[in-house]
């Protein structure tokens, strides 16, 4: 949101919290009660550098404006300054331990007191943290709470995270695919934890937010709560507590999350608010007359108990929320007329006449001619491979213009339909996704979609139309992707706090899809070289633009531990996979691929602000771009890389001492909004994290400054590697460091401020591998005998048989270790890339028993290190599938690059030197056996500088 609808909202919320709904009459807190809830300034300012205040007399400025009716003068730190003192101190969030709750103080101290606490505290151990063991790309689905013997009551779209269907009759759930855990407390350990499993589904509410639960195992200690059946519209203006288990939200500002929460998360919590009146909203299909509150929850909190404090009971089932706006629950006082859910065995304080408001929706999930559910449930295949479910049943199909609320913890999605659960004989759990899209007029189901990403045999871009961006969570080198409401059976996006947490999963689900493939092809046996990569969005754009992984898969095996929007802090400091990821490839990794440092130079902050508008100069006239670098600042920042690249360098030498590490330091990014740019990124504003900053906080307006500051900070940044990278040389200080300059490679082709586009990706990709060959050096040969000589053996008879080949030597003893030319193999890439649905039926480097009888390039005859070099390449020629002989041998002609000894193709051969009373570059007739007309030969020149040069090929297809 803008800065003058964040006002609004500010302005609206401290009206709330008010004691007479009015500004006026805001009590403001002490100085010392601010002081325990405001940083003095913001927590990501690097040293010695001024970040946004945060202070009192900011916050008592700005609440003197806004009374004042002066919004458009509240200055963005007046507004953080309000927002992270006045609400942090109005509408605090105090940790659950030990059966009680933390001192909450301030406004809240009625909270403190004895009698409070005795009504509140044996509440607390009923509400607990829904795990999903065998999601690994969610780390938890919500809060759920006991409402009955053994019952446990969440949200709806919590519940579908494992579990299809709507109604009671057609519900399809594995038991042990979701737990709950009590006892997630601050300081508490994992492996004391004692989680129940859900051993059954009894209830997806097809009108309301809810869905009902059975737990297995509970001992009796565990007592249920109590639901009022009271009216909302009898308790506006009462105190409220919220239970459950708050997550970081990326959707709103980080750094005043952090001081409410103080950095922690995802254990349980108690936040205190007041209930509002009831409004309609948009709730999955349909329009409901919502519950509402204002405690600061976040994605987590789905699911949670809202208690008024005066009887402790029940009064709602929170579900959504607004930022700065409100938070929204289902009351109990409508559950409480619903007969199946009285029938279900929920906890009521009293009775209510039943109603048939909602009768049309039960009818549509559970149909005329149900069946009765039976108990079990599907089973899982020998192997463990997924859900297993009944024959088809009839799938209910959602309601028009179906618009759901996001508010789960990670991503904001409704699992779609499911089929009957009980104990007919299994089918296939590929039946859950169609093989070719969704049927016309239906959207398939979110696990539908899992097993579909999950599948290795479906390509990469027949997912692409499932998923769109959410340029509302979107951040820089981290995009974020959401199923497409159109084909998937998801919510979609809003403005709420539940539904923020899109990026985690996207990370999550391309991760889950990269090692799915990584492990079928190991268990094929493939014999691609393996390497571990682990970066930023360069190596993982989720889903839907092709990075500098995906287009190197192609060659090579790669066990992915990516993240879109990665930091060094988190890579390297926090959260650092990578040593266990190289761990777990230990004898059979080649490689380890790093991409890092474009978020901590131009992306963003903690707070979601950019980096580039706190770290540089201001404008001044006249000066060079490098001027704007000689800040404190930058110097940390460049600082803080270093140190973080020579700890990842160190670890990995450490364990792995001839292991290779290939760096990048990004190429010249674009900023944005230029007259001209044609860019129009559908996740995020054209000129969001480069252009925009330097103009509006920097007053750098003149486009070619901007471009030239963004020049010399990826400069120095490729400098720095550059510097540490030994790329080989004994004598460095990191000789298997390597780094790819890929500076000017991208030439234009910019998806956004920062990302390639498919072929910018691929242009870097090509840079990639031709610098993974260099460092494979020996460790990438290939022996005789592997799966990979016989991907490489030429199927071409008699291929150069008739060549001018006097220059050969003998051939060197059969059966050596060889190697194919590096050059070759960065042209073979390229022409797979331009072409990647090419035939390679007649392509191939080795030559056969045939070839080892005679001289040809196909044998491994030049000798490096007693090592083979293959020094020819053939290519098959598929003009119907993008790639011609013809057009390629035109290329190679025109081009005349030096490293090309000759060309054969359709019955012609041309060499680049004098031969035969032919020019160079000239084409002669061809009269060996085989004509070439099904593919074309090239071989290079023997010497290193050639065979092995890493230039790019100027060619087409």
């Amino acid at each position: 949101m803008n800065h003058m609808e964040r006002v609004r909202r500010v302005r609206s919320m401290l009206r709330q919290v008010s004691p007479g709904d009015d500004i006026e009459s805001l009590p403001m807190p002490t100085p010392e009660q601010a002081a325990a809830t405001a940083p003095l300034e913001a927590p990501d300012a690097p040293p010695g550098v001024a970040g946004i205040r945060l202070g009192y007399d900011e916050a008592i400025e700005g609440v003197r404006k806004l009374k004042e009716q002066r919004d458009a003068e509240v200055s963005p730190e007046e507004l953080l300054s309000v927002e992270a003192i006045v609400l942090a101190h109005d509408r605090p969030a105090v940790f659950v331990r030990a059966e009680t709750y933390d001192q909450v103080g301030g406004v809240w101290s009625a909270l403190d007191t004895s009698e409070v606490r005795s009504r509140i505290n044996p509440l607390l151990g009923a509400i607990g943290r829904i795990e999903l063991p065998n999601m690994y790309t969610v780390p938890y689905g919500g809060t759920g709470f006991l409402v009955g013997p053994s019952l446990l009551m969440t949200n709806r779209h919590v519940a579908r995270l494992f579990a299809e269907g709507l109604g009671s009759q057609r519900l399809l759930y594995r038991p042990g695919d979701a737990l709950v855990d009590f006892e997630c407390e601050y300081g508490s350990l994992p492996e004391n934890a004692t989680p129940f499993t859900i051993e059954q589904v009894l209830m997806i509410h097809p009108y309301w937010d809810m869905a009902l639960l059975r737990v297995s195992g509970l001992p009796a200690s565990y007592r249920p709560l109590t639901l009022s059946v009271r009216a909302p519209e009898e308790m506006v203006g009462r105190d409220m507590v919220v239970v459950g288990y708050p997550a970081r939200d990326p959707r709103n500002d980080l750094a005043l999350q952090d001081r409410i929460f103080g950095r922690v998360y995802d254990v349980k919590r108690l936040q205190p608010g007041k209930l509002r009146q009831r409004t309609r909203i948009r709730s999955f299909e349909n329009e409901v007359d919502a519950m509402v509150h204002d405690s600061s929850t976040l994605g987590g909190n789905s699911g949670s108990a809202v208690i008024e404090v005066g009887s402790g009971r029940v009064v709602g089932l929170h579900f959504a929320g607004e930022y700065l706006k409100a938070n929204y629950a289902v009351p109990s006082h409508e559950l409480a007329r619903d007969r199946r859910v009285l029938d279900a065995g929920v906890n009521f304080d009293g009775k209510l006449a039943v109603t048939d408001l909602w009768q049309g929706a039960w009818d549509r999930a559970d149909g005329a001619q149900a069946p009765q559910r039976t108990s079990g449930a599907p089973q899982a295949d020998a192997a463990g491979a997924g859900l297993q479910s009944a024959a088809p049943a009839p799938v209910p199909q959602p309601a028009e213009g179906v618009i759901q609320i996001p508010v789960t913890l990670r991503i904001a999605f409704d699992l779609g339909t499911g089929e009957a659960q009980g104990t007919a004989p299994p089918a296939s759990p590929v039946a859950l996704a169609p093989a070719h899209g969704a049927p016309a007029g239906r959207r398939i189901s979110m696990r539908a979609l899992q097993e579909m990403v999950r599948n290795p045999d479906i390509d990469d871009a027949a997912l692409h139309p499932y998923f769109v961006f959410d340029a509302s969570v979107s951040r820089p080198f981290a995009p974020a992707v959401i199923p497409n409401p159109a084909l998937v059976d998801v919510a979609t996006p809003a403005d709420t706090v539940e539904g923020a947490m899109m990026m985690a999963w996207g990370n999550g689900l391309s991760r889950l899809r990269r090692q799915e493939i990584f492990k079928a092809r190991m268990a094929r046996g493939d014999r691609r070289p393996v390497l571990v990569s682990e970066g930023d969005s360069w190596f993982q754009f989720p889903m839907l633009l092709a990075d500098v992984v995906d287009k190197l898969r192609d060659d090579f095996n790669i066990w992915s531990v990516d993240a879109a929007g990665d930091t060094l802090q988190n890579m390297v400091h926090d959260n650092a996979e990578y040593m266990a990821a190289l761990r777990r490839n230990a004898g059979k990794v080649r490689a380890f691929l790093f991409s890092g440092g474009g978020n901590d130079i131009v992306g963003e902050d903690a707070r979601g602000e950019a980096v580039i508008g706190k770290i540089l100069k201001r404008f001044e006239a006249g000066r060079p771009a490098a001027w704007y670098l000689e800040t404190p600042a930058v110097e940390q920042k460049f600082r803080f890389v270093e140190d973080c690249l020579r700890r990842v360098f160190d670890n990995v030498a450490r364990e792995f001492p001839h292991l290779p590490i290939v760096c990048h330091g990004y190429d010249y990014a674009i900023p944005g909004g230029a007259p001209g740019d044609t860019r129009r990124p559908g996740w995020v504003a054209v000129d969001k994290w480069l252009a925009r900053p330097m103009r509006e906080q920097l007053g750098i307006r003149e486009h070619a400054l901007q471009e030239q500051i963004v020049h010399a900070l990826i400069d120095r940044l490729n400098e720095l590697q550059r510097r540490l990278c030994g790329n080989g040389e004994r004598t460095s200080a990191y000789p298997n460091a390597w780094h790819v300059d890929v500076r000017r490679v991208v030439d234009g082709r910019w998806a956004d401020e920062l990302h390639p586009t498919d072929a910018g990706f691929d242009a870097v990709a090509g840079r990639f591998a031709s610098m993974l060959r260099q460092a494979l050096g020996e460790g990438g040969h290939v022996r005789p005998g592997s799966g990979a000589l016989e991907r490489e053996r030429t199927p071409n008879l008699d291929d150069d048989a008739e060549a001018a080949l006097a220059e050969l030597p003998d051939l060197a003893e059969a059966g050596a270790d060889w190697r194919v030319a590096n050059s070759l193999a960065a042209l073979r890439d390229k022409v797979n890339r331009l072409a990647p649905c090419r035939s390679r039926a007649a392509d191939g480097t080795i030559g056969d028993a045939s070839h080892r009888t005679r001289k040809s390039d196909h044998n491994p005859w030049v000798e490096e290190g007693g090592l083979g070099v293959v020094t020819a390449l053939d290519i098959t020629d598929d003009p119907g599938n993008g790639c011609s002989a013809e057009k390629l041998a035109r290329a190679l002609q025109a081009a005349r690059d030096p490293r090309v000894k000759y060309v054969i193709w359709n019955r012609r051969i041309m060499h680049s030197r004098a031969i035969d009373g032919a020019a160079p570059w000239e084409w002669r007739s061809y009269g060996g056996a085989n004509p070439h007309k099904a593919h074309l030969h090239l071989s290079v020149k023997p010497d290193k500088a050639s065979y092995d040069s890493g230039a790019d090929w100027q060619i087409m297809v």
